[in-house]
């Protein structure tokens, strides 16, 4: 699937909801005014702009994090958007609490390992919580969906794409749907080198590769289940012959001034 294409999903399944509650609608007022100011299509961020510009929106959605309690929404797909959102709302507090940064990687950095950053509390839902506290013990625990790692974005060029929209119950599977095969279609998710028969995965099925063996018999195959047909079937063909190969991760700031994104080579 091109990114075209997957964007344009990703924009139908966005529209306007018919039939979200007024409650939930405010919720993300401030939220969604952040991500339409602040975050352009590709999903890259005014960090500058936001730090001097936008920061009473973004403070407001983080008393909204402190103060909601998901466990009283009525869907699960409302809590998982929730968790999303909180996720993503933190990261990029936590960027613009420290901008000007090269990488998240370089905060409370520990043996060489992203460190502080992912650990730093806020409070979300009443409680103390770091990102990793929402994705690892919230998100991946609560929720058996994997397509949340094309969702959750750590503040890197390597992440799939930021929405300049948030994340809505009514909407939810449509989004993570579109959003799995947009970033499989992506060279810095999955690229095919046809000449040495290599295929090359993102990371993200090295960290969690467990999380794909339950939705598919390899993590090539879950991969080529989002990826580009082209590949997919030379893959299928080859299968015999194919070196898969994980790609090093680019941690650089998704900053607009960075971009655009087609500009990075993706590192192998």
């Amino acid at each position: 699937m091109t990114r075209r294409i997957a964007s344009a999903l990703i924009a139908i399944a966005l529209l306007a909801p018919s039939a979200a509650t007024a409650q939930q609608s405010d919720m993300y007022a401030t939220w969604e005014r952040t991500l339409a100011e602040f975050v352009n299509d590709e999903g890259l961020v005014d960090y500058a702009g936001l730090k001097t510009r936008g920061l009473g929106d973004l403070q407001a959605f983080m008393d909204v994090l402190a103060r909601t309690d998901p466990n009283t929404f009525a869907t699960e797909a409302e809590r998982m958007a929730f968790w999303i959102n909180a996720y993503n709302a933190v990261v990029i507090w936590q960027v613009v609490e420290r901008h000007p940064i090269d990488s998240v990687r370089d905060v409370g950095v520990l043996w060489g390992l992203v460190g502080g950053f992912f650990k730093q509390t806020y409070t979300v839902a009443g409680s103390d919580m770091s990102a990793d506290n929402i994705e690892h013990d919230t998100l991946r625990a609560q929720f058996d969906d994997e397509r949340i790692h094309w969702a959750l974005v750590c503040a890197a060029f390597g992440c799939p794409r930021l929405l300049n929209v948030p994340y809505r119950a009514e909407t939810l599977d449509q989004t993570l749907q579109a959003q799995s095969h947009e970033f499989l279609a992506q060279p810095r998710g999955m690229q095919l080198d046809r000449t040495s028969n290599t295929l090359y995965l993102s990371s993200y099925f090295d960290w969690y590769e467990d999380d794909f063996l339950q939705k598919a018999d390899s993590r090539v195959d879950y991969a080529l289940s989002y990826g580009p047909e082209d590949i997919a079937t030379y893959v299928q063909a080859n299968r015999d012959d194919i070196t898969v190969r994980i790609m090093d991760y680019d941690w650089t700031l998704n900053e607009q001034s960075r971009g655009p994104r087609s500009r990075r080579p993706v590192p192998r």
